[in-house]
């Protein structure tokens, strides 16, 4: 099972390796998803992949955000120069830049990112079809899970075993985008969730309800490689070099072999370290994150002196075996030889020795490797008695034999000429032009379902507190009329059971089609005629929509990450193809972790959760999807996003959506009442104490 460090900066780098990583992850400053690290660019990005592979360690480069559609060259450019650097692997978020680099660099090794989500057979399939070799599993994933998928997946599983944990499921989080304009999907998140926040009105001084605490799999890392999980991660990225050094050293002792007893000891330097008041073991074996926690870091001299001194030296030996031919008036020469690598270097000539020579003598002085990743294996010297060449000849050859060697462990790849595929999407119908934009409202029940019909919806996508069937059943004189009934599925269903009842409802002949917000779900809802994308498939870019597209959506909700304008950018290559969000409380997270059921206990709730209060007042309201094992919650913006009355400055798109998550049924009627008048070109206000959302603040 691979080790797999964080690695923020080069020092951090460095204490991953000497301190025994199997591999290292880390970013080449845009693109990835610690924008705020000290990442590598130019010559610092070789010197970190060149100094891992000298040292026998893997190095993965993280291209795990999100991007617009003007950085899909640049994004390219950086994975082929990763290529051309030899880097083993490259973590990816994005579907459509993925679909890119797997068209324009097909030898490129691609590992899904947990920002992704994947955490269903369905995800793996997706991913395995496009090339991925391996995926992070989504932080949520059960233990009993993982072993489920393992067992019917075609490529390699990662899991995180130590570090940070967010409250949110990963890939699936606007809570920075949309309470400042930082976002976690494009590596700049402000974690708001680390600040005081209360289910129970404004919070104390003590309140941090969405702040979980760690992850630490120390003691059961025997588990997950059962499970035949193929690789175990540690966050940390944004840490310095000390935790990473103690981290992972922990880590491979326990991963070696250690007692019983000195894992213990070596959990409790962890917690020195660095906690939030306790460790968790997550999803993995329940629901058991802790929150209401404030990050501590206390270590001890001892403990700061001894990862200090894990970094100074060179603990990645690798052996080399070495042969030195002496001959009288001739050039001195050199052979190094390791690990099916070989070099010959030449020295100076040869003198006559005053006095007889010794091949001991020249053995000693072969074996001073001193901090190169090299130690003496097996060492022969041809000479006669009388041949000699002095200690600084002979430095001077073993340097370039070492120097030599070390370039054999480095990788050059001879890259393709790269080309950005800029072909809009294929349109629906021959004439590539749109009807009457669709209206597609979003509603919690059937009651609110039968209010959008009634008030002028064409498609209502439920998405539903429980999968029952009946709710839809109740329905099916709608579609009678021609109007089209949808599911709305969670972006999380994260189990065989869940699944299991969602399937039922998909394959019960009462639904006209369904919006998924995972790709795992392309598979689930495949046999139905209306597929939609939902937000929170991220469709932030053009080549994303192409590859929904392709997977047989027929239309896509783009990212609410995205300006007016770059919608409108979007909207030229793909209007077609777009429903657009003009109204509704946008998610902001989704929680399989409830801070209500741990603050108060569970009450039970039937679609509308509670509320957390922050620190300035804001209420952001939680409603729930109940399954039989446990509920997913969503947490919601504290405003509602309203573009109904700016509807002419809108770019021409399939439809519009209209989400009535957490709203009152006079809220539905009013604004879609609003939206009529304001397609048939009148004059309506702006809905009271809303926001435009990111329509005019983009995210960095």
């Amino acid at each position: 099972m691979e080790l797999l460090s964080p690695a923020g900066s080069m020092e951090c780098l460095v204490a991953a390796v000497q301190n025994g990583a199997d591999a290292v992850y880390f970013g080449g400053g845009s693109f990835n998803a610690r924008r705020y690290a000290d990442n590598f660019v130019g010559d610092r990005l070789i010197r970190a992949i060149d100094y891992c592979h000298e040292r026998d360690t893997r190095a993965y480069i993280t291209l795990n955000t999100l991007v617009f559609d003007r950085e899909i060259p640049a994004a390219l450019d950086f994975a082929s120069e990763l290529y051309s650097l030899g880097a083993d692997a490259v973590l990816v978020q994005d579907i459509g830049l993925a679909s890119a680099i797997r068209h324009s660099l097909p030898n490129l090794t691609l590992h899904a990112s947990t920002q992704m989500g994947i955490h269903d057979l369905g995800g793996l399939e997706y991913c395995h079809d496009c090339g991925f070799t391996r995926a992070v599993l989504a932080r949520e994933t059960r233990l009993e899970w993982i072993k489920y998928l393992v067992k019917h997946s075609k490529i390699e599983i990662e899991t995180f075993a130590h570090g940070a944990l967010c409250m949110s499921f990963s890939g699936s989080c606007l809570y920075s985008s949309m309470s400042g304009e930082r976002s976690g999907n494009r590596g700049t998140c402000a974690q708001p969730c680390r600040k005081r926040a209360s289910t129970s009105g404004r919070p104390g001084e003590d309140d941090f309800c969405l702040s979980p605490s760690d992850i630490c799999m120390l003691e059961h890392l025997s588990a997950l490689r059962d499970a035949g999980v193929a690789c175990v991660k540690i966050e940390g990225r944004m840490k310095k070099p000390e935790y990473v050094a103690i981290v992972t050293r922990a880590y491979r002792a326990a991963l070696d072999g250690a007692s019983d007893k000195e894992i213990r000891k070596l959990k409790s330097e962890l917690f020195e370290l660095f906690n939030r008041g306790s460790f968790n073991t997550a999803h993995l074996f329940s629901d058991s994150v802790r929150t209401d926690r404030v990050g501590s870091s206390k270590p001890s001299k001892e403990l700061v002196a001894l990862a200090q001194s894990s970094m100074a030296g060179e603990n990645r030996k690798r052996e080399v075996d070495m042969r030195l031919v002496l001959k009288v008036g001739e050039n001195a020469s050199l052979s190094a030889k390791s690990e099916g690598h070989e070099v010959e270097c030449n020295g100076a000539v040869v003198q006559r020795a005053n006095r007889p020579q010794t091949a001991e003598v020249y053995v000693e002085r072969l074996k001073k490797l001193g901090d190169t990743p090299f130690s003496l294996g097996r060492c022969s010297v041809s000479m006669a008695k009388d041949c000699y060449i002095s200690a600084a000849e002979l430095n001077a050859m073993r340097r370039d034999a070492v120097s030599k060697l070390l370039n054999e462990f480095h990788v050059r790849n001879a890259v393709p000429k790269i080309e950005v595929s800029d072909r809009n999407v294929v349109p629906l119908n021959k004439n590539n032009t749109i009807a009457e934009p669709i209206v597609y409202a979003r509603a919690a029940s059937a009651k609110s379902a039968r209010i959008a019909f009634d008030n002028g919806a064409d498609y209502v996508a439920i998405e539903p507190i429980k999968f029952e069937i009946n709710q839809f059943a109740d329905l099916q004189h709608y579609r009678d009329e021609g109007k089209k009934l949808i599911v709305a599925l969670p972006n999380v269903i994260i189990n065989e059971t869940q699944q299991a009842s969602v399937r039922k409802l998909l394959e019960s002949g009462l639904l006209d089609g369904a919006e998924a917000n995972n790709i795992g779900q392309t598979e689930m809802i495949k046999n139905l005629p209306i597929r939609i994308a939902g937000i929170g498939m991220n469709a932030m870019n053009s080549h994303t929509v192409n590859e929904l597209i392709r997977l047989g959506y027929n239309f896509v909700i783009p990212s609410p990450e995205l300006t007016g304008v770059q919608l409108a950018a979007l909207a030229e290559k793909c209007s077609e193809r777009l429903l657009i969000w003009l109204h509704g409380r946008v998610p902001l997270m989704q929680l399989l972790h409830c801070p209500v059921k741990e603050h108060g206990g569970c009450l039970d709730c039937n679609g509308e959760a509670g509320r957390v209060t922050d620190e300035a007042g804001r209420e952001f309201p939680l409603i729930n999807t109940k399954f039989s094992d446990k509920c997913l919650v969503r947490m919601l913006n504290c405003r509602t996003t309203d573009l109904i009355d700016i509807y002419d400055e809108l770019p021409r798109a399939a439809g519009a959506v209209l989400s009535f998550s957490g709203e009152a049924e006079d809220m539905m009627i009013d604004r879609l009442s609003a939206f009529t008048a304001a397609r048939s070109g009148r004059s309506v206000p702006q809905l009271p104490n809303s926001t435009r959302g990111h329509f005019n603040r983009k995210v960095e």
